[in-house]
């Protein structure tokens, strides 16, 4: 049978805030495949994992990884390290890895070697200037440039991997998924839209989906 990689967005967030080391633990607890999350790099040149460029009103770029420790997600939750969301993360997992503002390419990229399997991660951003250079610095790691949805985009294919067709859920279909395969293309697809559309998008043979909601995601599959 097709395996599905399931890649939950930003953790499972269902009890957890996005982002955190408590929605990444869930996530494995729930037996996803693999994560996605957010990197921002602070004023001292550490990275920590989060969405939002502001965090308290603040600038995380203008803020100490001292500053962050008195910020709370929610509340109470912290915002992680990158070392500390790849201890959970780093091996075994499929990782896709946005960069938001991250200008220590060279630092991050030492990291990030320590930690995962470079197969099995794929570096994103907006930023297509950003993903030109890690063509240069990291030609190893799989990279893309994020497209709009519905955008017929593809990452850079380094050599030994295999290029991605980025698809909307609701515009995929089996002729689509045919023929990326055939050009040795893996179909990403994002689960936007009601879970009919997201069984649609599975019932194709999908190759990657990233969603909010794995737990619905991987109850569906079993289905299958």
């Amino acid at each position: 049978m097709h395996k599905t990689v399931v890649i939950a967005h930003r953790g499972f967030h269902r009890d957890f805030p996005e982002n955190t080391l408590e929605a990444f633990k869930a996530a494995l607890d729930l037996g996803v495949d693999g994560v996605e999350f957010d990197v921002q790099e602070t004023a001292d040149g550490e990275f920590v994992i989060h969405h939002d460029a502001d965090i308290d009103g603040r600038s995380i770029g203008s803020l100490s990884l001292a500053d962050l420790a008195a910020c709370k997600v929610e509340g109470s939750y912290r915002v992680p390290t990158l070392q500390e969301a790849l201890n959970i993360l780093g091996k075994g997992l499929v990782l896709l890895i946005e960069l938001k503002q991250v200008r220590s390419l060279d630092k991050f990229l030492a990291i990030l070697r320590r930690y995962v399997d470079k197969a099995w991660t794929v570096l994103v951003s907006f930023d297509a200037v950003l993903i030109e250079r890690l063509a240069t610095l990291a030609p190893e790691l799989p990279r893309a440039v994020i497209s709009e949805p519905g955008d017929d985009v593809r990452t850079v294919a380094s050599a030994g991997t295999a290029g991605f067709t980025q698809v909307a859920a609701n515009t995929v279909t089996g002729d689509l998924v045919e023929e990326a395969h055939a050009r040795g293309d893996l179909v990403f697809v994002w689960d936007g839209g009601d879970e009919e559309t997201m069984r649609g998008a599975l019932r194709c043979g999908i190759d990657v989906i990233m969603t909010d909601r794995p737990d619905v995601v991987i109850g569906e599959i079993r289905k299958l």
